[in-house]
């Protein structure tokens, strides 16, 4: 049986310059695959990011919950909270107040018996769409390229826009 896991997603920002890894966050999925909840924080390496995991999971029963609206658009988000520390932000907004409450309860409850992934996932990178042009030999198939071992790259057909079609407009009355 399928349940809430918990995900470490490297978060998108440009390379460090110095080199270094690039920073690491952690998700919350349902069983579903809907995210429940993310990590308020980006963190410089995995080894942290896991120890926040285990935080959170270890005092979570001890865990403030926060509601507020902070948009001009009048939607719902929740925070929570350990010892003064903010630990996990919800990942959308909620238009409803009771939306955003239950939601929240749907956090909570997953926190403490979500599996613990192993290390970061093993996903294949995509490497662009290639446009259309004349046919090569093996265009249509997907293959690893050689500095990609390991690694399926996927190629996305383009199709050129359809021609805009011309509006006619039939008047009616006198004269049409």
């Amino acid at each position: 049986m399928i349940r809430a896991r918990f995900l470490y997603v490297v978060r998108v920002s440009p390379q460090r310059p110095d080199g270094g890894e690039r920073p690491v966050g952690w998700r919350l999925v349902g069983a579903n695959n809907r995210e429940l909840g993310r990590s308020a924080e980006a963190f410089d390496r995995l080894t942290a990011c896991q120890a926040a995991v285990d935080e959170l999971r270890e005092k979570v029963a001890g865990a403030r919950a926060l509601m507020s609206m902070p948009d001009a658009a009048h939607s719902w988000t929740w925070r929570v909270q350990i010892e003064g520390r903010t630990l996990a932000v919800a990942g959308r907004t909620y238009l409803r107040h009771r939306e955003c409450q239950f939601n929240l309860g749907q956090f909570l409850a997953a926190v403490p018996v979500a599996q613990l992934p192993e290390g970061m996932p093993n996903r294949p990178r995509l490497r662009g769409m290639q446009l259309p042009g004349p046919a090569r030999p093996g265009a249509g198939s997907t293959r690893a390229e050689p500095e990609d071992e390991g690694h399926a790259v996927a190629q996305a057909h383009v199709h050129a826009p359809a021609q805009p079609r011309e509006r006619v407009r039939a008047r009616a009355g006198a004269g049409a």
